[in-house]
């Protein structure tokens, strides 16, 4: 006569009276098998608010059990396919360390768009030690993970609105009056080249596919031997197959997966990047790693950025005729053999006092003797690097360099770079495409203007 149906975090209750399906909805399985109970006793001559009342736990007029959000995300979560354990995970930490403790309480149709609105701004701003708030594109990860929720919501019945539709948020964006402009350092061919040449020869393979592909970091580290697929046929292009990435496990490790938004590619690519790989790929096992750390293991991203890729951007801003000032300074006197580097109030990087020996007639010790890092020259030489881009700037500088030339397509590129959608690609670098809409504009120039086919007068 009655059943019960699983509705999302809920349970409902549904039977027929007087032909009408009726449907009340309860928190837990106990509570509804009660709620089924009362229904059969009256063998189904019961409407919704009647067994409400009965139930004696709501005012009917106030409708059904609404389930709080903290109740309601979980259920959610561990029914959401398609992600990976990482992204399940990061979804969990979000969860509870940010979004519960700001309306995880709350009936999901009691949280409102000023709610959420609030959370965004709370997360935007510094915290009381005055630490940054967090970055745009992380905030829009919060934005995105509590639209989801509701959404889902509203798809279950278990709302009616989404709140999250009320809130005037836009893409990696602060304030209403931010100026768009890309905060991505997209690199000239020649800032480029000196960035490259800053590099060992051993860490160059690795910059060099980054900027070539336009793959991110997780794919191009990734990549195996027999990703690389040289030309077979003249005329033919040498291409890299980007088919996987690296992925977190949600444990604190990594492991190998389909690259982001599943979109597997084998773009073409310069013979000069053939060039550089060839010692990478020279008698080498298909299944081996194509670029690997200096202990032959998988290159990991802090290791590489502290250790090659810092030190690379410092030596490519710095002019070798105006280098910036060292830390240290000459001790005319020579100084104490046992002088060390915290008595002339030296620090180390983590700003702690440095223990370590002074350098024989200098305040500092050898470690901390130099320029302080990330300091760039500041004359007006060429062949300095006046900006610090990051290794994902790469990427950007790849898709800055296709869209310079109006042979590309949009639409091409976003292929190449493994874009889900088109309009990833527009939002990312819409301030690039005006060009490739000039080059449209140029194409309907030539053909409207060519003088063949054109109407001849009569007479």
């Amino acid at each position: 006569m009655a059943s019960i149906e699983k509705h999302g975090p809920s349970y409902r209750v549904i039977w027929r009276y007087q032909g009408k399906k009726q449907r009340t909805t309860w928190p837990t399985e106990e509570v509804a098998l009660e709620a089924k109970a009362i229904v059969e006793g009256y063998r189904g001559n019961r409407t919704e608010d009647q067994v409400y009342v009965d139930m004696g736990v709501i005012d009917p007029d106030a409708g059904p059990i609404v389930p709080t959000f903290e109740e309601y995300a979980p259920e959610w979560l561990a029914a959401k396919t398609g992600i990976t354990p990482g992204t399940r995970a990061g979804y969990k930490s979000q969860l509870e360390n940010r979004i519960f403790p700001a309306f995880g309480k709350k009936p999901m149709d009691k949280v409102t768009a000023t709610n959420i609105g609030t959370l965004l701004n709370q997360l935007h701003d510094p915290d009381e030690d005055d630490e940054p708030g967090l970055k745009n594109t992380t905030v829009t990860r919060y934005f995105t993970l509590i639209n989801q929720i509701f959404e889902a919501a509203v798809r279950d019945k278990v709302i009616t609105d989404n709140p999250a539709e009320g809130v005037k948020y836009k893409r990696d964006q602060i304030e209403h009056d931010d100026t768009g402009e890309p905060t991505q350092v997209r690199l000239t061919p020649v800032e480029y080249k000196i960035l490259l040449h800053a590099f060992n020869p051993e860490d160059r393979p690795l910059v060099e596919v980054l900027a070539a592909t336009g793959a991110r970091w997780s794919e191009a580290t990734a990549l195996s031997v027999g990703h690389i697929r040289p030309a077979t046929t003249p005329g033919e292009k040498d291409r890299v197959r980007i088919w996987r990435a690296w992925k977190r496990d949600g444990r604190g490790g990594w492991y190998l997966g389909t690259t982001k938004g599943r979109r597997r590619r084998h773009p073409p690519v310069r013979s000069s990047l053939m060039t550089t790989l060839k010692p990478c790929i020279a008698d080498r096992p298909d299944d081996a790693f194509l670029l690997t750390a200096p202990g032959g293991g998988p290159i990991h991203y802090s290791n590489f950025l502290q250790r090659r890729w810092n030190p690379a951007l410092d030596a490519a801003g710095r002019c070798a005729e105006h280098p910036p000032p060292n830390r240290g300074e000459p001790r005319p006197d020579g100084g104490p053999v046992r002088a060390r580097c915290r008595d002339f109030g030296g620090t180390n990087d983590r700003g702690k006092p440095c223990g370590a020996l002074a350098a024989a007639g200098w305040t500092r010790c050898r470690d901390h003797l130099g320029p302080e890092p990330g300091v760039a020259s500041t004359c007006d030489c060429p062949g300095v690097l006046r900006r610090r881009p990051t290794p994902h700037d790469l990427r950007h500088t790849h898709a800055a360099w296709l869209f310079s030339d109006r042979r590309m397509t949009p639409l091409a590129i976003s292929r190449r770079l493994g874009h889900a959608q088109l309009s990833t690609t527009s939002e990312i670098y819409g301030d690039l495409m005006p060009e490739a809409e000039e080059a449209a504009v140029d194409a309907l120039d030539d053909l409207l203007n060519d003088d063949q086919g054109e109407p001849q007068p009569e007479g």
